[in-house]
């Protein structure tokens, strides 16, 4: 068993969101697992980009927010999930006045696997 209080775990700023690291890959039991908090605030977006080995599940927790992936735009709320494989190109834009915060469950992460679609 394992608790992760939330208040205890560090933001990590990326390139237009900002996450904490829940859980690794020990502490899910599985090679390459990972469980991220993920905050857009609003009026940003995360530029396009991929992963060559992972899959991401992303459920929203507040906030809506939405998702490109390969050129489908998909609107999400809180208590909804949507999954993106390996190459699938994806972005995520916050066009509202609060933020959107959703749970990352990524499969297959390894470093090095985040890959910028404007560089």
């Amino acid at each position: 068993m394992r608790l992760v209080r939330n208040e205890e775990v560090a933001w990590t700023n990326g390139s237009g969101y900002r996450k904490k690291i829940l859980l690794r890959d020990k502490e899910v039991n599985l090679e390459g697992g990972l469980v991220q908090l993920v905050e857009i605030p609003p009026h940003t977006q995360v530029n396009d980009h991929f992963h060559k080995s992972c899959t991401e599940v992303f459920h929203v927790i507040s906030g809506k927010g939405v998702f490109w992936i390969d050129d489908n735009r998909i609107d999400l709320e809180p208590g909804q999930t949507l999954t993106c494989e390996p190459l699938e190109v994806h972005r995520t834009e916050n066009p509202f006045d609060y933020p959107f915060t959703y749970i990352v469950f990524k499969t297959n992460a390894v470093e090095n696997d985040l890959f910028w679609c404007d560089q």
